[in-house]
C-alpha cells in the first residue's frame, strides 16, 4: 500500500470515527526485579471529524506532478488553511 492510499484510509477512519484501546501500567520494584502491579485497559472513542468528512466529500483526483508552481502554491495554502482550522477546532475542545 502506497503512502497516498495509507493517508486516505487514515482520513476515512477519522471521518467515520473509531475506538482505541489504551492501557496504563503501574510497576513496582521488588527484591526479584520489576513487577507489574496494576494494569488498566480502557477504550476511548473518537467521534467522526467534520473536517475529515469535508475533505473526503470534496476530494479530487489531482495529479500534483502536472501542476504549475503557482497551482502547487495555491494547493499548499489551501491545505495549510485546513490544518489551521483543524488545530483551532482541537484547541477549543
Amino acid at each position: 500500500m502506497d503512502i497516498k492510499e495509507k493517508l486516505k484510509q487514515t482520513l476515512i477512519k477519522k471521518a467515520t470515527g473509531y475506538k482505541v484501546e489504551e492501557s496504563v501500567c503501574e510497576y513496582g520494584v521488588e527484591e526479584d526485579g520489576v513487577r507489574l502491579l496494576k494494569k488498566k485497559v480502557s477504550t476511548k472513542y473518537y467521534p467522526p471529524d467534520i473536517t475529515a468528512i469535508n475533505l473526503l466529500l470534496n476530494e479530487k483526483d489531482i495529479d500534483y506532478k502536472d501542476l504549475t508552481d503557482q497551482e502547487l502554491e495555491e494547493e499548499k495554502e489551501k491545505i495549510l488553511k485546513l490544518l489551521k482550522e483543524v488545530e483551532d477546532g482541537d484547541k477549543e475542545k
